[in-house]
């Protein structure tokens, strides 16, 4: 039940609007004086609360700072004589909701009330799901440890603490990697922890957006300005105002609707469909795509001029495969996700289910992964995940050994398919160092971490076994 608290020091009607705020089912407290208010707002935290002006031991605007900051989100309405709406202006400016008159209309007083208390409850329910969306965007959410993964965190880190995003023209972002890999989780990450954090963070998906509805829906429209548009409609890019536009999917966009968003954000600004003036905007733009977009842009499918507008600030997320070592990270943190979202027993991997799913290609990545354990813990009531539980197909015959150097440097061997003899392969290394250095076998010995001596014995056995 709704609190409200009354500030009045007329006892009979004090009396009077509290029984009817209880009579619409909210649960009303009275006071008559600033002492008491003070008191009683610290204990009851109300929704609303209805302060006279004028009281025995002070003026009500004097606390109604007090009064708000013990709870920012508390509405106070402002009571005040007839003929003095002047004090009641000034205090909407400090703070207060709304005022009203004496003598109080009993019915109207209620409904602004309840009003207050709706748009309290909304105010509520934005500051919650906002909390709930930073704590789940941060960087700590994107899971792993390898070199590729801690280079990203870094590199984003380091963006989002730059001043440039403070600016009104910021620096685009490009996020590119395959379907799966966290494009989404990059883009909020970069918001979240930016000095953007505190204002909209607006996901549009390219690819569900119809051409003939690409200008209304990001530039909004007049009233009239077609057909079926009865009232006018802000763009999503005054919706993001002061923060940032994800631009998902990028890479689909039709060469029309390409050449207007390039428009948009090399002019910062906009213009309504149906209407003759521009109007500035200060977002941040934030694209992905999974395509190949210099590839798009070679074959005339992708414009030039936005893939280099769009990519001042480039974020390229690694497939699963090739940070494979992240996965019983990234699959013991799912397994704890989704056991916490099913309210089900947490399950651990077994040794051999996840040695199968290191073999596995993942074509989804992590939310390939992540699907598969929402199987697992859905279908399986043992506590261990075993491999035979596991419902993935390896396909051994494209198998790969990944071999990763302490340079971070990266060799696949295909031992089900045509692998090099570890001759052939010796062969190869030593030809290559010797060509690379100028066929100086001293050089080559250097670089390959052995002596000359080492390497001329090597490089003769090798050459007599090729004849």
């Amino acid at each position: 039940m709704s609190r409200v608290l009354i500030v009045e020091d007329e006892p009979l009607l004090a009396e009077n609007i509290r029984e009817k705020l209880e009579s619409v089912g909210l649960e009303a407290h009275v006071v008559h004086n600033c002492s008491d208010a003070l008191t009683q707002n610290a204990r009851l935290s109300p929704e609303v609360i209805i302060l006279d002006i004028r009281l025995p031991d002070g003026d009500g605007l004097e606390i109604l700072p007090k009064l708000k900051a013990e709870s920012a989100s508390t509405n106070v309405i402002i009571t005040t004589a007839h003929g003095n709406e002047r004090v009641a202006v000034d205090a909407m400016k400090a703070g207060a909701f709304d005022y009203v008159t004496k003598p109080i209309r009993l019915d109207e007083l209620s409904l602004l009330v309840g009003r207050a208390v709706n748009e309290r409850r909304i105010s509520d329910n934005l500051s919650f799901l906002r909390t709930r969306e930073e704590s789940e965007s941060g960087l700590d959410r994107i899971i792993g440890e390898s070199k590729a993964i801690q280079a990203i965190k870094k590199s984003i880190r380091r963006l989002a603490q730059t001043d440039a995003l403070r600016l009104s023209n910021p620096p685009t972002v490009l996020i590119t990697g395959e379907t799966g890999t966290g494009k989404d989780l990059a883009a909020r990450a970069i918001h979240y922890h930016g000095p953007r954090r505190d204002k909209p963070f607006i996901h549009v998906n390219c690819t569900a957006l119809p051409e003939s509805l690409f200008e209304s829906e990001l530039f909004g429209h007049l009233r009239g300005a077609f057909t079926s548009a009865a009232i006018a409609k802000r763009g999503l890019f005054e919706v993001a105002e002061g923060g940032t536009l994800f631009l998902d999917e990028i890479g689909h966009l039709q060469p029309d609707m390409q050449a207007k968003l390039l428009h948009a954000i090399e002019n910062r600004e906009i213009r309504p469909v149906g209407g003759t003036d521009t109007r500035s905007i200060n977002v941040h733009i934030i694209a992905a795509t999974n395509r190949d977009l210099l590839r798009a842009v070679e074959e005339n499918e992708f414009r030039r001029d936005l893939y280099h507008r769009l990519r001042v600030f480039e974020v390229k997320l690694p497939p699963l495969r090739e940070r494979i070592d992240d996965l019983p990270m990234l699959a013991d943190h799912f397994l704890s996700l989704h056991a916490r979202r099913f309210g089900v027993a947490p399950k651990v991997l077994a040794d051999d289910a996840l040695a199968m799913m290191t073999m596995h290609g993942w074509p989804g990545n992590v939310r390939e992964l992540s699907h598969l354990i929402e199987n697992c813990l859905l279908q399986l009531e043992e506590p261990v995940v075993e491999a035979d539980n596991i419902p993935l197909v390896v396909d051994r015959r494209n198998r790969e050994m990944r071999i990763e150097g302490p340079d971070g440097s990266v060799v696949f061997l295909d031992f089900d398919g045509h692998c090099p003899s570890l001759e052939e392969i010796e062969r190869s290394i030593l030809l290559a160092a010797y060509q690379h250095t100028g066929r100086n076998m001293t050089g080559a010995a250097r670089l390959l971490g052995i002596t000359r001596e080492a390497f001329r014995y090597r490089m003769k056995r090798n050459a007599e076994k090729a004849l």
